[in-house]
């Protein structure tokens, strides 16, 4: 699959920039065509659901008061070290820099995805050359991914999944076929940094250790390597479990805090049996059981090719190695995540496609061409469907006014930069809408959720359209007829 544009003749050397500049473009022909499909412009889109404005709020405060202010987070569950809300150091790795490079706008996690995108397609070409045929498979993966184009007008971190997934690939070819082992050495250090930024990823060290182990076999080599990809995921999960706040929502919140052997065991047992069928049994939207459907198609197909007779050597390891990352994400998603509200969609999505993006390099790339056929099929049939994902939030495109009531409550909540203790400057509320977090000073941390007294009771600050639950301590300072801003009475801070 490698090229060299200097050694080949006029035609084919113009057919290989073609190819590559399909590639580079990709990205910005997928919003485009979101932009046709939807008559929306994902451009401009604004964030919406609750992981996306978190995200960009930790962004903001960031850029303004760095990892200081407030605690973030959700039902007063603070983190171990910093501020920072339950998404911890991922919004500020993957998008940081760009926020000080160009500064922070409704829409910059938007636009950083897409850059990250050709970014992650420039090195493939720079390193892989590949051949026409391959650019132009991948280049149309990406344009026509269904869970590309659901996502892309979103300010969700899955789409960085697929520019790591880019990188990661090209980093393992180069590294399978030179001697220099400089490429593998980067494609650790990446699988550590995707590690940090989602777990999930440390799964990338499986097909690395393959490949690692083929070129220099030897039993001392490949168990430093699994013992060194071990301890470097388990440092990345302590970093991660030290500077974000807990998720006291999710299932790993709880798994975690089991301390008897047998009752963890059953946790996992039953949390796996539970997913399982609601997985294969739930009546889910078409979207997310043509994945679902694709996904497992793959699977078998790669399985199935592993055990036919091998066309050529190595096609078998492969084979089985495609197989054995994609069953080992599903096994992991279903152990340890939730398959519902699309979680196991977005979340598995760029495996897949990092199969399909390996196994179009390869000869007779046969299944990647078979779901890319699929893809655009699916994308055919969206266009008979009503508005789905992101597409269906009348919010995210509109752009409405800002509601003048709640505006006149944010007013009344005072930062104190001076403060000493994190709580001071920290709201507790349920409004979890972008122009709060928009209007809400940087320096202030925010804690979402549903109010219960037992969650409700630390922070200094108190927003909601209504009081849920029994709270001591707090004294009422506005009421704007929808929103009412409550204050702890006894301060943080001493006097």
């Amino acid at each position: 699959m490698h090229e060299e544009p200097r050694a080949l003749t006029p035609e084919r050397r113009a057919s290989t920039w073609l190819g590559w500049a399909a590639m580079a473009l990709a990205p910005l022909a997928l919003m485009l065509l979101a932009w046709l499909m939807s008559g929306q412009n994902p451009f401009s889109a604004l964030p919406v659901w609750a992981d996306e404005v978190s995200a960009w709020r930790e962004l903001y405060t960031w850029n303004a008061v760095g990892l200081g202010g407030g605690y973030a987070g959700l039902l007063e569950e603070v983190a171990t070290r910093g501020t920072l809300g339950v998404d911890g150091l991922t919004p500020v790795l993957l998008y940081g820099w760009f926020v000080k490079l160009f500064g922070l706008a409704p829409n910059t996690v938007v636009w950083c995805n897409i850059v990250w995108l050709t970014l992650a397609a420039i090195v493939f070409c720079a390193l892989v050359k590949p051949q026409p045929k391959v650019a132009f498979t991948v280049a149309g993966l990406t344009v026509a991914f269904v869970p590309l184009f659901l996502y892309c007008a979103t300010s969700m971190t899955e789409l960085f999944g697929y520019a790591l997934a880019l990188i990661y690939l090209a980093l393992l070819l180069k590294g399978a076929r030179e001697a220099r082992g400089w490429p593998l050495a980067l494609c650790f250090v990446l699988v550590a940094f995707g590690t940090l930024c989602r777990t999930l990823y440390w799964l990338l060290n499986i097909p690395l250790i393959l490949v690692y182990i083929r070129k220099r076999p030897g039993f001392v080599r490949a168990a430093l390597l699994c013992l060194s990809a071990l301890l470097v995921g388990a440092g990345c999960m302590a970093v991660n479990l030290t500077y974000e706040a807990p998720n006291a929502q999710s299932f790993m919140y709880h798994l975690l805090r089991e301390r008897d052997v047998g009752i963890f065991v059953n946790m996992i047992l039953s949390h796996t049996k539970a997913n399982l069928v609601d997985y294969f049994t739930r009546t889910a939207s078409p979207m997310e059981c043509a994945l679902r459907w694709l996904y497992m198609l793959v699977t078998a197909a790669c399985l199935a090719g592993a055990f036919l007779p091998a066309k050529r050597p190595g096609q078998r390891l492969e084979l089985l190695g495609c197989a054995g990352l994609l069953l080992c994400a599903f096994g992991f998603v279903n152990m340890f995540y939730e398959t519902g509200d699309w979680n196991d969609f977005r979340t598995l999505s760029p495996f897949l496609w990092l199969v399909l993006a390996f196994l179009a390099a390869r000869p007779r790339p046969l299944i990647p061409r078979a779901a890319l056929a699929a893809s655009v099929a699916m994308l055919a049939v969206m266009l008979a469907l009503p508005p789905v994902g992101a597409y269906s939030d009348a919010n995210r495109f509109s752009h409405p006014q800002p509601d003048a009531e709640l505006s006149a409550a944010i007013a009344e909540i005072v930062y104190e930069p001076d403060a000493q203790n994190p709580l001071t400057n920290t709201v507790r509320l349920d409004v979890n809408t972008f122009q709060a977090a928009r209007e809400l000073d940087p320096g202030l941390g925010l804690q979402y959720g549903w109010f219960t007294t037992e969650t409700t009771g630390k922070s200094r600050w108190i927003l909601t359209d209504h009081l849920k639950c029994t709270v001591n301590g707090y004294e009422r300072v506005a009421d704007t007829g929808g929103y009412k801003v409550y204050r702890l009475i006894a301060s943080y801070e001493e006097d």
